[in-house]
């Protein structure tokens, strides 16, 4: 018997046959659109890779498509495709990174059911009020705001009721897939992405987690009076329900409403940017879902981060030789930077160190497209298209997938700072951190 990843039973074998058929249809489409290519003898070079760009774009909407039909895993996993820039094309990366939070919500029946099973009652019998209308939905949850008795206003992150069912079922079919496609085609092995998601998945079902997580970055970062994170309220709390403060902000990348209301937009980047630097370089720990609507940002001015479900730790020798390349590449040190990237576990076709340099000046020189300022919804599609394009152009064949998760923060941080027409420099800013950090470790090893 399969080992169960999320904890839950799959889907009854009807629904599991219908839900795999329906997604081996469109992975079988897509396979064949690729196969056709390939046995195109005629095809030059050129020729070649135009089609395959087309088949790319063709096939990433229709895996899109299947995704908004059929939600929850295939969403998530849309989105993590997304963001793994050095193993998908530019067009699968472009356009499964629209899939963020446009997700139809389900109805209120389901929320009652769901929050009756988990804090014991009614959404009415425990909140003084509590709306039907969802602020946000996303694969997993949707968010409701609500009242306490008591008179705070809160967020309820409700789980979708059966998900976890639908996540182990989609987990399996999927993973049967890719093991069949990596026996057909070596070039298109992606167990190790599978595992991967395997991984994180499980990770953001477990509310009680998320809140653990948003409690600890709130203990990190709690000397700066410039940043705020909601409080959980474990009162009315479970695995599947998260109550936290109700924060009514701006979104961070909306500059028009900041100004509106009396807040420098370039402080607002700064202060976002040294968040980050601190969670990344100095504590390990960090918020690594980098949309802008987990970024608002109060009268103060104060940046709120919200939505916990994906944080990354950071082994303590992973952050330090992230460090070490990010003064590498301060001071424009070719060969401290190759020695850096080889630490952290990037791996080239041919050893060769021209293509570390490469990447290291390509991801430093600019994070976010050139001269293009961000349109909201479309940011982590933008950034993840960035990365997409520098990585094939530069052969390497293994990167840490820690690092991607910094990579698509600093691309965050990069085309926001051009939204909100920031003069805030991401080499200064970041420096004094990762310079603390190397001398710190310097120092120990001394001492020892």
């Amino acid at each position: 018997m399969a080992t169960s990843h999320t904890g839950a039973k799959p889907l009854p074998p009807l629904r599991r046959i219908q839900r795999f058929f329906l997604v081996a249809y469109t992975f079988l489409r897509v396979y064949l659109s690729y196969k056709r290519i390939q046995r195109n003898k005629k095809l030059n070079k050129d020729e070649k890779d135009a089609r395959y760009s087309e088949a790319h774009r063709k096939n990433a909407e229709r895996i899109y498509g299947l995704a908004t039909r059929m939600q929850g895993l295939l969403i998530k996993t849309c989105q993590f495709i997304s963001s793994r820039a050095d193993v998908a094309p530019p067009e699968y990366v472009s356009i499964l990174g629209r899939l963020q939070d446009r997700v139809p919500p389900r109805d209120w029946d389901a929320v009652v059911g769901q929050v009756r099973r988990e804090l014991g009652a009614h959404p009415d019998e425990i909140f003084m009020e509590f709306s039907r209308t969802p602020v946000a939905a996303a694969s997993l949850a949707q968010v409701h705001r609500a009242k306490t008795k008591d008179g705070r206003d809160v967020a309820v992150k409700v789980q979708y009721p059966g998900i976890e069912r639908v996540v182990e079922t989609d987990l399996r079919n999927l993973s049967i897939l890719v093991r069949l496609l990596a026996r057909i085609e070596k070039n298109f092995d992606f167990r190790i992405l599978m595992e991967e998601i395997r991984r994180y998945i499980p990770q953001e079902l477990d509310f009680e987690r998320e809140g653990r997580s948003s409690e600890h970055i709130a203990k990190d970062l709690a000397h700066r009076s410039d940043i705020y994170i909601p409080k959980v309220d474990w009162e009315h709390s479970a695995r599947r329900v998260l109550t936290s403060e109700f924060i009514d902000g701006i979104k961070i990348s909306e500059s028009d409403k900041l100004i509106a209301a009396g807040i420098d937009p370039n402080q607002v980047a700064l202060i976002m940017t040294e968040a980050y630097c601190e969670q990344i370089l100095v504590h390990g720990f960090f918020h690594a879902d980098p949309h802008p609507g987990n970024l608002l940002v109060l009268p103060g001015p104060v940046v709120v981060f919200i939505d916990f479900g994906l944080v990354k730790e950071l082994p303590k020798e992973f952050r330090l030789n992230y460090a070490r390349l990010t003064m590498a590449a301060l001071k424009q040190d070719d060969e401290a930077m190759v020695t850096a990237f080889r630490a952290l576990g990037f791996k080239t076709k041919s050893e060769d160190p021209e293509s570390l340099k490469a990447l290291g000046r390509s991801f430093w020189e600019s994070a976010g497209p050139d001269n293009k300022p961000y349109v909201d919804a479309d940011v982590m599609s933008e950034v993840n298209e960035r990365m997409a394009q520098v990585l094939k152009e530069n052969p390497v064949t293994k990167i840490p997938p820690d690092i991607l998760l910094i990579f698509r923060v600093i691309g965050l941080m990069s085309g926001l700072q051009k939204r909100l027409d920031s003069k805030v420099s991401m080499f200064d800013t970041i420096g004094p951190y990762a310079e603390a950090q190397t001398n710190a470790n310097a120092v120990g090893l001394a001492a020892s």
